[in-house]
């Protein structure tokens, strides 16, 4: 349903007083009312589309389609609230689609007439593979142009360009707006050996940057220091960050925390304060420990494409830097100082220049993060696809029953 035709249906409520006979027909009219501004909003101020989530990737059974929210072109919003498997049996383009589905809960039924009439309706969804091109009110997540039915479906390549068999994602709807990201941004405390209580140089760039982010589609929060040591679950934070302009004490019993923080799909972000070389050392003491080696963030790598899109990094508080990653992708090491860009100090102010710099260390900053979330996510999906031994999602067949 186009916004114009939804505009155009006339919404009706109920004026209420105590002699006001109450049917069906009223009742229906008094609860339709507000189902139909909430339609009205999403599809007058939002546009329709996946809102979170909603991945589909590859599985031993077909494909999973990963928990999320999305808003169908009439307005309904529809939640997946545990991951699907889906086993593909039909050569051809196939779509795997979600849509909206209201029933009656069996357990509601109320004897009438000789009869059962139900009084609640369930809201739910419908997860489903097809050969037939989805129509509203479906939602297409993902496309697959399977060269047989045993085929075994992949992730792609080159999202860009897919090829036979590899999941296609580049007809999937985008909500406005979208959520790229939801979760903590948390703080690694590196002590200096000179002045501890120097500790956290950029925290007020890092608070700025969750600020923007919140406003751009990421649901942010700030947690503050992260104790390594503490058990957290699945509640730890999507990125740390660390920043310091001299030597500081070395991590001894925390390391195993952050390699543990690490490996169930956490980030850590350091930055080097006006290039000290003492805290690069002391970093790298780090990485070490960790079984890990740094190397330049090359040109193409997804950092410079997750959100905002650069040809390489960009200049931070520093006109000149490094910018490192490790060979897992979980560890990345700055010397440009983006940190004291977020909160406006720059090596050299200089009017409108000064102003760019500053658009775009946020802008690359937002990258970071959007890089740090993508990492835990697929962390999260494997798990779901069994990657991770931590068991599959449920398979279903293709029109969604299981």
């Amino acid at each position: 349903m186009s916004l114009s035709n939804l505009i155009s249906q006339r919404i009706t409520g109920v004026n209420p007083f105590n002699e006001l006979p109450i049917d069906e027909a009223v009742w229906r009219e008094a609860h339709g009312y507000h189902s139909s501004h909430s339609q009205l909003h999403l599809m007058a101020h939002h546009r329709p589309g996946v809102v979170f989530g909603l991945e589909v990737v590859a599985s031993k059974a077909g494909v999973t389609v990963a928990p999320g929210v999305a808003v169908t072109d009439t307005g309904k919003t529809v939640v997946l609230d545990a991951p699907v498997s889906l086993n593909l049996s039909q050569a051809g383009q196939t779509y795997i689609t979600i849509a909206f589905e209201e029933t009656l809960d069996a357990a509601s039924g109320i004897s009438v007439g000789g009869g059962v009439k139900y009084s609640r309706l369930v809201e739910g969804r419908i997860v489903a593979a097809s050969t037939t091109r989805p129509a509203s009110p479906q939602i297409e997540l993902a496309r697959i142009d399977r060269s047989s039915a045993k085929a075994a479906p992949k992730d792609a390549r080159n999202p860009f360009d897919p090829e036979r068999d590899e999941i296609n994602l580049l007809h999937r709807p985008i909500a406005f707006p979208h959520c790229y990201a939801d979760g903590a941004m948390g703080e690694l405390g590196v002590v200096p050996v000179d002045n501890p209580e120097a500790w956290k140089p950029n925290r007020a760039g890092l608070w700025n940057l969750i600020r923007e982010g919140n406003g751009r589609g990421f649901h942010l929060d700030f947690v503050g220091p992260y104790r390594l040591l503490q058990k957290h679950g699945d509640e730890s934070p999507i990125m740390l960050y660390a920043a310091g302009e001299e030597a500081f004490q070395p991590l001894s019993k925390e390391i195993s925390g952050l390699g543990e923080y690490l490996n169930n799909g956490g980030f850590l972000f350091c930055e080097s304060v006006g290039g000290n070389a003492d805290f690069k050392e002391c970093f790298l003491e780090i990485v070490k420990k960790l079984n890990s080696k740094m190397k330049p963030v090359p040109a193409g790598h997804p950092l410079f494409s997750s959100h905002h899109v650069f040809a390489g990094p960009p200049a931070g508080a520093e006109q000149k830097g490094e910018l490192l990653i490790d060979e897992s992708g979980s560890i990345l090491f700055s010397s440009f100082n983006y940190g004291g860009a977020w909160q406006g100090v720059l090596d050299k102010v200089d009017g409108v220049e000064s102003r760019e710099r500053i658009r775009a260390a946020q802008e690359f900053g937002l990258n970071i993060l959007a890089f740090a979330a993508y990492r835990r996510r697929r962390f999260q999906l494997d798990a779901m696809t069994g990657g991770s031994g931590k068991g599959a999602a449920p398979v279903q067949d293709e029109d969604g029953k299981d």
